[in-house]
C-alpha cells in the first residue's frame, strides 16, 4: 500500500512538472479525471474487501448482541418483545412498579449535586433497592471506591472496594417481593 501511494505521489509530481514546463499553472481538467480513474480503479479490489469485512463484522456483532439479550430475557422470564429495567436506562428518582405482583417503591437511580452523587443499587440476594452515596473529589468523577458497599437489609456485599463505582449498571432489576423482572419505571425528576 505504501509503494502504491508513493507511485501515485510521483505521478502527480511528474504531471505538475510537465504542466509547469508548458506554462500552465494548474493541471487540466481532462487529465485530472483520467488520472483519478487510473489511480482509483486499482484500489477498488483492495477497498471493497476491507469495507465488506468491516460490515460483516458489524453484522455478526449485532447478531451476537441480540442473541445474548434474547438469552438473558429467557433466563429472567421475559418474552423476547418485553424489555427489562436496569439502572443505566433510568435516571433521577422515580417509582418502580412490578407488573406481576403490583409492588411499587420510590427508588433513586442516579442523582448528582456539585461534588457528590447518589447511585442506585440492587442487592443480588434480597433484591432490596439501595442507594450508594459517592462523594467525588472532582465534579462528576467516578472511579474506584474506598470502602465495600454492603446491603443494609441483609448484609450482602453488593460491590467490593476498588471496583468501578458504576459497574453493574446494565444488570436487570428484579422485584423485591416476587423476584419478577417485569418492572415498569415512572420518572419523577432528573438531576
Amino acid at each position: 500500500m505504501l509503494i502504491y501511494c508513493g507511485i501515485c505521489y510521483l505521478v502527480f509530481i511528474c504531471i505538475y512538472v510537465y504542466n509547469r514546463c508548458k506554462g500552465k499553472n494548474i493541471i487540466d481538467e481532462e487529465p485530472k479525471v483520467k488520472i483519478a480513474i487510473i489511480l482509483a480503479v486499482p484500489l477498488l479490489p483492495i477497498l471493497f474487501p476491507v469495507v465488506f469485512i468491516s460490515k460483516m463484522k458489524e453484522m455478526v456483532k449485532d447478531r451476537e448482541d441480540k442473541q445474548k439479550e434474547k438469552e438473558l430475557k429467557a433466563s429472567i422470564g421475559l418474552r423476547p418483545d418485553e424489555k427489562y429495567q436496569c439502572f443505566s436506562h433510568m435516571g433521577g428518582v422515580g417509582i418502580i412498579k412490578c407488573g406481576d405482583c403490583g409492588y411499587q417503591e420510590r427508588i433513586t437511580c442516579f442523582t448528582h449535586g456539585a461534588f457528590s452523587c447518589n447511585i442506585g443499587r440492587q442487592c443480588p440476594k434480597c433484591h432490596a433497592f439501595l442507594v450508594e452515596y459517592n462523594e467525588s473529589k472532582e465534579h462528576h468523577t467516578f472511579g474506584d471506591s474506598n470502602v465495600d458497599f454492603v446491603c443494609s437489609k441483609c448484609g450482602t456485599v453488593v460491590r467490593k472496594k476498588e471496583e468501578p463505582i458504576l459497574k453493574g449498571n446494565d444488570d436487570p432489576l428484579f422485584c423485591p417481593k416476587c423476584h419478577s423482572a417485569r418492572l415498569y419505571y415512572t420518572p419523577m425528576y432528573f438531576t
